[in-house]
C-alpha cells in the first residue's frame, strides 16, 4: 500500500495560489478537492501526482493532509516549518467568513509547475470548480479509491488513501 508520496511544499503553496486565483469561492473544502481531483487526473493521465503527500478519506470526502494543515496553520497564524521558505505566511487575504475564503495575495510560483501539472488542474478547475459543497462530497464519495479507504478502516476517523488505488475506474486513465 502507498498512502504517502513525497510532497513539495512549494509546488502545494503554488497550486493552492494557482488554484484559489480561478476559483470564485476559494474555501479550504473547494482548494483541497481541486487538488485531490487534480492529483486524481494527473496520476490516471502521467502517472505522478502534482502536489503528492497524504490522502485521507474524511466524512466530507478525500482530503490532502498537507493542504489542510496548512490552510488550517493560515488560519491559526501556526504555519509548520516545512513551509517557512515558501511565503506561504503572506500569501492569502484570509475572508472571515462562515467558510472562509482564500483570497490570493500574489501570483503562485509558475516555475514550480510543470505544462502537465497546469494543463490538470486548468481542466479540473474548469470541470468542477463551480460545483457545490454537496456535488463535489457526492462525486469523490463515489470514487473507488474514497471507498476502499472507508472499507479498509471503518473504524478510523480519517482512513488513509491508498494511491494504488487512484488508478480504479478512473476516467483520466490512458
Amino acid at each position: 500500500m502507498i498512502t504517502r508520496l513525497p510532497l513539495d511544499p512549494e509546488k502545494l503553496v503554488a497550486a493552492m495560489l494557482y488554484i484559489a486565483s480561478r476559483l470564485s469561492d476559494p474555501t479550504k473544502f473547494k482548494i483541497g478537492k481541486m487538488i485531490f481531483l487534480s492529483d486524481f487526473a494527473h496520476v490516471g493521465k502521467y502517472g505522478r501526482p502534482i502536489v503528492g503527500g497524504r490522502y485521507c478519506a474524511m466524512p466530507n470526502g478525500p482530503v490532502p493532509s498537507e493542504a489542510l494543515n496548512l490552510l488550517n496553520g493560515i488560519l491559526k497564524g501556526d504555519i509548520a516549518p516545512e513551509f517557512w521558505a515558501t511565503g506561504v505566511e503572506s500569501a492569502f487575504d484570509v475572508k472571515d467568513e462562515q467558510y472562509p475564503r482564500f483570497m490570493p495575495r500574489k501570483s503562485p510560483d509558475m516555475s514550480v509547475l510543470s505544462e502537465s501539472d497546469i494543463e490538470v488542474l486548468d481542466s479540473i478547475i474548469g470541470q468542477y470548480g463551480d460545483w457545490t459543497f454537496w456535488n463535489l462530497m457526492d462525486f469523490t464519495h463515489s470514487l473507488p479509491a474514497y471507498m476502499k479507504a472507508v472499507e479498509r478502516g471503518p473504524d478510523s476517523r480519517n482512513p488513509a488513501i491508498d494511491y494504488e488505488d487512484f488508478f480504479e475506474q478512473n476516467p483520466f486513465v490512458v
